[in-house]
């Protein structure tokens, strides 16, 4: 007697999820790392306007643009004050200091638009046709209230200008920093080997996924600070968090490649 068919259904293998691939040293240096620069000045940028704008509105209306105008004063301050040797810059504070005053010469004065910003309340004022007249006070306060905005964008820009240049020239703290927790953190990861340490991958990932926001979340938050802040006030907790981010991550790898 035959046995009755059984029904089989074909088993459909599961396909691997495809992990992407991993760009190298090459790659990081030349497209990737840039465009995250440039997009992380850019963010910073954008959020220090919306920062400015916020407080021009409700915290200090009766500055306007002064305020953003005071805190680039102090900042070029700082530059030219605390920044007179670098190892990147001969004399860092004149020629930076230059390429700054170059930068908004071209940028905002040649181009028109601090003149443009200017002009546009006094035009709104003397406009001599019908409706402007009947529509005088309103006009001109909307006029002289868009100037504020609109100078206050250009101090904010200069700002966050003077900040990446003071950034960049701290790049040999920073440098200075994680090659010190290099060492430090080898050491410690060979104490570690020869005495039979407990190694922890936990601690590792762990700190390992530190050291990017070491860097990006001061960086950032030095950028878009609504006021006049004195670079080390940041820069240091930043090279200390990066470096301890560094030696943890360093001295907990694992004891045999």
């Amino acid at each position: 007697m035959a046995e009755p068919r059984r029904n089989v259904t074909p088993q459909i293998p599961q396909q691997q999820p495809v992990q992407p691939r991993e760009h190298g040293l090459i790659y990081n240096l030349v497209w990737g790392w840039p465009w995250k620069l440039v997009g992380m000045i850019l963010a910073s940028l954008f959020l220090s306007l919306i920062v400015e704008y916020i407080g021009i509105a409700f915290f200090w209306p009766e500055m306007g643009a002064a305020h953003s105008q005071q805190v680039m004063t102090t900042e070029m301050g700082y530059l030219s004050s605390d920044f007179t040797r670098s190892l990147l810059l001969s004399e860092p504070s004149v020629t930076v200091t230059h390429w700054i005053t170059f930068a908004y010469q071209w940028a905002f004065v040649d181009s028109g638009f601090v003149g443009w910003v200017q002009s546009m309340y006094e035009s709104e004022m003397n406009s001599g046709n019908e409706i402007s007249r009947q529509l005088k006070s309103a006009s001109g306060w909307l006029a002289g209230y868009l100037q504020q905005y609109l100078l206050a964008s250009v101090w904010v820009a200069v700002v966050t200008l003077i900040r990446v240049t003071i950034l960049t020239l701290s790049i040999p703290l920073f440098m200075l920093v994680i090659a010190v927790a290099v060492v430090e953190g080898l050491g410690r990861r060979d104490l570690r080997r020869y005495g039979a340490g407990y190694e922890s991958s936990f601690l590792y990932h762990r700190a390992k996924r530190l050291i990017k926001p070491a860097v990006y979340i001061p960086a950032m938050a030095y950028l878009s600070w609504p006021s006049a802040v004195y670079p080390n006030l940041l820069l240091l907790p930043a090279a200390i968090m990066l470096g301890l981010a560094i030696t943890v991550t360093t001295a907990s790898f694992k004891k045999y490649l």
